[in-house]
Order: C-alpha cells, then structure tokens, then sequence
C-alpha cells in the first residue's frame, strides 16, 4: 500500500511539476508529503489503538476467568454452609437428648459408686496400717544398724 501511494504521488508530482509553476509544484510536494506523515501517523495510531485494546481484552478475560472461579467458591462455600446449618439443627437434638442420658445415668450411679470407693480406701488404709505396725520393728532395727549404734 506505501508502494503504491509513493508511486502515485511520484508520478502526479512529476506531472504536476510539468503543468504549473515551481511554486504551485512545491506547495503540492508538501502538501502530499503531508498526506503521507498523515498516513503513517494514522497507521501507527490504529496500530497502536488495536494493539492497546487487545491487551485490554486478555485482561479483562482474565479478570472475568478469576472472578467466575471466585463466585464458584463463594456458591460452593454457600452450599455447604446451608448443608452444616441444617445437620448442626438436627445434631443439636440429638446430642441433647443425648447429654440428659448421660447425666441421668452419671446421677443414678454417683451415691454406690461413692460407698463402695468409701469401703476401698477404708480397706487399704486398714492394711497399711497392720503392715506398718507389723513392720515397724523391722524398719527401725535397720536404720539403727545403718546408723551404728
């Protein structure tokens, strides 16, 4: 296309130059020459306008590709939440009924437990008793030989 305008514009200055005067001739030079700066500079604006919205556009993709994942999880978290709130109701009972059970059974069973760990440590205190007084002689012949005298 910059052949063909360069070629053209050749030629009509040429033919230009042959019909009127140098001064005509010269103002219509600058006149194409301006034509073409004109061109070039529109080319590289298009250019440059074309290449700026295309990286606007992989952007704005990519934005939206992020912001599509994000409303995904958002929904999924949502979902789930719904599906926790409604089996939390549900096990709620559940474990309530589930506590008054077992506080039931833990009351009912706390005043024999407690009489018979009374009579355990009665027990083993007795014993503890008869094998220290049993033992005493013993313990204390031993340290008396220990300490020599």
């Amino acid at each position: 296309m910059k052949n063909k305008f360069e070629l053209i514009s050749r030629y009509l200055y040429r033919t230009l130059v042959k019909m009127f005067t140098p001064k005509m001739a010269k103002e219509f030079q600058y006149l194409l020459e301006d034509l073409k700066e004109n061109e070039e500079s529109l080319g590289r604006k298009i250019d440059q306008a074309h290449a700026s919205l295309t990286d606007t556009s992989r952007l704005i993709e990519k934005l939206e590709s992020e912001l599509n994942l994000k409303i995904d999880k958002v929904t999924q978290l949502k979902v789930e939440y719904k599906r926790y709130s409604v089996l939390a109701n549900l096990e709620e009972d559940k474990a309530r009924a589930l506590l008054t059970q077992l506080d039931l059974s833990l009351n009912k069973g706390k005043t024999s437990e407690r009489v018979i760990a009374f009579f355990i440590n009665l027990i083993a205190g007795v014993l503890i008793f008869i094998a220290g007084v049993w033992l005493s002689p013993h313990v204390t012949a031993f340290f008396h030989g220990v300490s020599g005298t």
